[in-house]
Formats: C-alpha cells, structure tokens, sequence
C-alpha cells in the first residue's frame, strides 16, 4: 500500500496516476462532507416527506445525481493536489476515523481530476465561520456542481499538511 504520510510518498501516489504539476503541487489530505452529498439531502427529505421509504428513494435519486456529479462521495478520505493545470482528488480507502496513512491508502481506479476551465470557483472558509483550525473547502464545477470538504489545518500524521493548506489559504481563502 502506498503510503502519504510523507510528502515524497504522497507525491508519488499523484505521480502513479500523471498528475504532478511541473512548477506546483499544493497536497492536502482533507474529509469529504457527505452531509452536502445530493444522496443524503434527497434521503433526508424524502424521510420527512415520506419516511423510511421516502428516504430509500431519496437516497436512490440522490446516489444517481452524486454518481452524475462524482463518484468522491463513495468516500470518506481523499487527498487532493492543486497543481497550475487543475485539482485532482485521489480517494482514500482504510479504516479509522482520521487520515491515517498506516492504516489507509489511495484508491487509484477512483482518482478523479478538474482542470482549471472546468471550474467556476474554489473558496475556503473557516469552518462554521468561527474555527481557524479547520477549514471549508468547495470546489465548484463549471456546470454548477460543488464538492464539499472539511480539513484540518495541522495534519500530526501529514507533517506537509500545514505548508499545503497555508498555500490554499492565501489563494482562496473567503
């Protein structure tokens, strides 16, 4: 398993997939936020609407506009590296509740990319607005589709987390 708990072993995992930029790489380890998924929102209003059956439909047309947008969702994990051409998010498949590279590794056949012409915005924001630990991150697609996802600031197992997010702070920050 590949590990990217430096940032040698996580340039590496960009580099197996083509995805190294030749002046810049800003990689970041960051939680996906599944509470803005199309699949929970549609489950959740179906089960107000309709119940336990409302929220299975839901959670069926949901899952389907998600698949449309990017299968991303289907993860919890993902590491990203913004790059001059674009952003590409490398899902994390393991076990735990953090990014934990001992104990998670990357999923390469779900390795998804946007170049910069495909995208309408990327902003950063203090999560809830008030912590400076961690921040909101959402890319938004060209087509109007967004990605959602939260990440630390300072990554213990990640030392490069810092030197990645101070980068995206200072571009994106909101």
């Amino acid at each position: 398993m590949d590990s990217f708990g430096t940032y040698q072993g996580a340039y590496e995992i960009f580099r197996n997939v083509n995805w190294i930029g030749a002046r810049e790489n800003c990689i970041i380890g960051a939680v996906v936020d599944q509470s803005k998924s199309s699949s929970f929102t549609a489950s959740m209003v179906g089960y107000g609407a309709l119940g336990p059956a409302g929220a299975l439909v839901g959670e069926v047309i949901g899952r389907e506009r998600d698949e449309r947008v990017s299968h991303i969702y289907d993860y919890l994990f993902v590491l990203m590296n913004l790059t001059e051409n674009g952003v590409g998010i490398m899902p994390v498949r393991g076990s735990g509740l953090r990014l934990c590279p001992e104990k998670q590794g990357p999923v390469y056949e779900g390795f998804v990319f946007y170049y910069y012409q495909e995208l309408a915005e990327i902003s950063v924001k203090n999560y809830f607005g008030i912590r400076k630990s961690v921040k909101t991150i959402m890319i938004k697609l060209a087509d109007g589709n967004k990605l959602y996802f939260t990440a630390n600031m300072v990554e213990k197992p990640m030392p490069y987390q810092e030197n990645g997010m101070k980068l995206l702070v200072s571009r994106y920050q909101k």
